[in-house]
This record gives structure tokens, sequence and C-alpha cells, in this order.
């Protein structure tokens, strides 16, 4: 079968030279990038406009490094007009709903994603990542592009757009798990509105929780309920002792097995430390939920 097509989507500012050097480094690894999608803000900043100039001269022919390569810069749009910065709620859910847009399109078009999150407004990169976690899958990838305070310094505002080695310039994998490959609901809200997808994605990840917790709570004994209820009620494991009228000893006992389901339900790794406080921030919502007390 063909392998899908690469697509290095990266954010900009006023640094053009982010996006060359991070294009270089990835096909130098060998990945064949075959088009070059290009986040930024108004151009109506100098600074973003001149960048945007740099750019457009580099990929005007089309081709890149003598192979073809597709160059589309994408506005971050606000009522149909590019936004200058990010500095209001609106703005912010413009460039959620932008980055949104964008991968959600790429990925249902079957490309494998590269994101680059290192050029331009430190927001725009941390929104581009909550989308990213949405909508990529284990195939895509997030980088961070490191660079040496003396290559930064003659590299500019784009005085140098690639380099001659890659001595001081390094592509930094960014180690995060694709939320919405491990829950594929969270995919499903129309992109269009990023209070609306916010809202639909936390319900979601609620209902989820809601249904661990409910698993964990069915396989209990009544007694192990009545310590997980108390537990959850934000009392040590003393208190519950106490409460409960037993030994400390027959409460640890009764947390272990608590805790060994809880490490099942989650599907936790071996060594993730599960205690008391882990269990009254998962459960601290489960015993007050009007439906829970119903099956109680």
């Amino acid at each position: 079968m063909p392998s899908s097509p690469i697509v290095l989507v990266a954010t900009l500012g006023g640094q053009p030279q982010v996006i060359t050097l991070a294009l270089d480094a990835l096909l130098d690894q060998g990945y064949p990038i075959g088009e070059l999608i290009v986040i930024h803000l108004s151009e109506q900043n100098p600074r973003y406009q001149a960048a945007l100039a740099q750019l457009g001269v580099v990929f005007a022919t089309g081709t890149y490094r003598e192979r073809p390569l597709r160059y589309r810069p994408h506005p971050v749009l606000l009522g149909g007009h590019p936004i200058g910065d990010i500095h209001s709620e609106a703005a912010t859910d413009a460039v959620l709903n932008t980055c949104h847009q964008l991968l959600q399109q790429l990925k249902q078009q079957a490309f494998t994603v590269h994101l680059c999150l290192s050029g331009g407004r430190r927001m725009l990169g941390m929104l581009a990542l909550a989308a990213a976690l949405i909508y990529f899958d284990y195939g895509d990838r997030i980088w961070h592009l490191y660079s040496t305070d003396a290559v930064r310094a003659q590299t500019n505002e784009g005085a140098l757009l690639h380099l001659p080695d890659a001595t001081g310039v390094r592509l930094l994998p960014v180690p995060v798990r694709p939320w919405g490959h491990l829950f594929p609901a969270l995919r499903t809200p129309p992109a269009t509105d990023a209070h609306a997808v916010l809202v639909a994605q936390n319900a979601t990840l609620a209902a989820l929780e809601q249904s661990r917790c409910r698993h964990v709570f069915d396989r209990l004994t009544p007694r192990r309920r009545d310590v997980l209820r108390a537990l959850a009620a934000g009392l040590t494991p003393q208190q519950v002792a106490n409460q409960l009228a037993v030994e400390i000893n027959t409460v640890s006992s009764h947390q272990t097995v608590i805790y060994q389901e809880c490490a099942n339900a989650w599907e936790l790794p071996p060594a993730t430390r599960v205690d008391y406080r882990w269990v009254r921030e998962k459960f601290a919502h489960f015993f007050t939920d009007e439906r829970t007390e119903r099956f109680s």
C-alpha cells in the first residue's frame, strides 16, 4: 500500500528561519515532506509580513531541495479577517478554531502530520498543541526546534534561512500521547466553535472517568465500597479506620485491592503510584453524582 502523504504544519512569527530550519531537519531525517502549511497572524504586523515575504520567495517555484513541495500560508481568521495578536478570548477562540479545523481536515484526508511549535507567539503553539492532542495518531509527530544562542544571533529575523551544517540546531520530539487516538469520541464534535468543542470534549472525558469509577465500584465488596467512599470524601486511611471502627491494617488491606482495581480500570503503567490522594481526586465527584447515589 502507498504511504500516507506527509505535511509539515508550523507556527510562524517574525522568524522565517524557524520554518526552513525545521523543514531542512525533517528532510535530512528522511521524512518526505510534500506540503508545508504555515499558521500565522495578520500581515499587518511588519515582522510577520517580512517573514511571510521571505518564505514566499523560497517556495515560489513549488519545489524545495529539488523535490516538489506545496507551500500554503494559513492565517488565523476572526470574522473573516486575520487577527493581529492573541490578546482576547475571541482571539484565543479564533486560533483554536483554526487549528482544530486545519488538523481535522488533514487527518480526514489521511495525511501524516508533523507539527513544529517553535515559531510565533507561545499561545499560538500551545493552542496548536491542544488541537494536535485530539486529532493526531501515533504516526504523527510534534516537534520543538532548538538552536543555540550563536545560531539564533546568526539567523535572527531571517538573516540566514539555511545553515551549512546542523551544528547548533536540533529538532526535538515533544513526547505527548494523542488522546484523540485513545478516545475517538473526542474527535466527534464539530470543529466550527471552540467552546462547543471544549465543552463536548470535557463531557466525553467526564463520562469516561465516571465509567471507570463505576467499574471499580461494582467490583468491590460492600466493606471496600465503604472504604472507597470515605477516601473519596477526603479522609486519610487512619481517619477511615476510626470512622469504620476497624484496625488500620484492615483498611490497608482494603486499599490494596481498591488500588489494584483502579490501576486496571485506568490501564496505568506498573510503576504508577496509586494512593489515597489519587483515589480522592478520581472519585471526589463520583459519590456526589445523583445517578451514582441511585445505584449505591
